[in-house]
């Protein structure tokens, strides 16, 4: 943390005639020329280090742009630069036709996470408010507030659009698609529009160069750069650790609780 900047200040300097008779009725005039150098070199010290402190107490223009809304797993949070593999056959293990690998894959990274808890001071802290609606633990666990990650919840979205491509392998396969057709597509529909803003909330700015391929006439995108990231492991690292296991039977509702009106929150699309 920088101190207050005025610490850094130093005592005026003065080349008057005055200020000089006064150090010659204490000193010889020799002695006095012998300081001047050495009270130049103090002021411009002095200066030099005021400006320093001034630069320091600057708030850098890299964190304007970042400043993260408070969440106990920022501290999961490593950044790391990957580079992206956007070849159109690229063999990802997220890629492909339906298979129980290939779900498996999918489910560790977007499948349930189990819930967290925040106490009302971090709920407020990130912004929020006590809610009646809001759902408390139990006693046993302070009575804070159930939680979870905004990212496997993403990924979820994506995963079922994923599963949407393939409708005539998970329309026999998965819960989602065998509910009502309106409310299947008011769920693809939520999953678009959760991706969609969460795309522009955190704009990726990295540069794609294009290249002359072979077998086209016009320049071609190169997808394969490199990104700033965020350890998606370590993250579903911190999630497991923090996971609150209690049976759902101990999740009930209090006695002031206000229940939301269901088009607000459309609780029977599982989302």
């Amino acid at each position: 943390m920088i101190k207050d900047s005025s610490q850094y200040l130093c005592v005026n300097t003065f080349d008057s005639d005055d200020e000089e008779k006064s150090f010659d009725d204490a000193r010889p005039k020799s002695h006095i020329l012998r300081m001047r150098p050495m009270l130049s070199h103090g002021a411009l010290i002095c200066t030099s280090l005021l400006f320093f402190a001034l630069w320091m107490g600057t708030p850098s223009p890299h964190l304007r742009d970042d400043i993260p809304v408070y969440s106990p797993a920022i501290v999961a949070v490593e950044p790391v630069i990957l580079r992206f593999n956007g070849s159109l056959d690229f063999p990802s293990i997220y890629r492909g036709s339906p298979s129980p690998e290939l779900d498996a894959a999918w489910d560790r990274i977007a499948g349930d996470v189990l819930p967290t808890r925040m106490s009302l001071e971090e709920i407020l802290k990130a912004g929020d408010v006590d809610s009646p609606s809001k759902v408390k633990y139990p006693a046993k666990l302070d009575g804070d507030f159930m939680v979870s990650m905004e990212a496997p919840h993403q990924l979820h979205c994506l995963n079922l659009l994923r599963k949407a491509s393939w409708p005539e392998y998970y329309r026999h396969t998965d819960i989602s698609f065998q509910d009502e057709p309106e409310v299947v597509r008011m769920h693809l529909d939520h999953c678009i529009e959760m991706i969609r803003q969460n795309i522009m909330c955190n704009a990726d700015v990295t540069m794609i160069t294009w290249d002359w391929v072979q077998g086209h006439n016009i320049p071609y995108p190169n997808f394969n750069n490199r990104h700033q990231c965020r350890n998606y492991e370590k993250i579903l690292d911190w999630a497991d650790k923090h996971a609150v296991h209690i049976d759902s039977s101990e999740v009930t509702r209090l006695d002031d609780t206000i229940e939301l009106p269901l088009p607000f929150y459309p609780g029977s699309l599982g989302v």
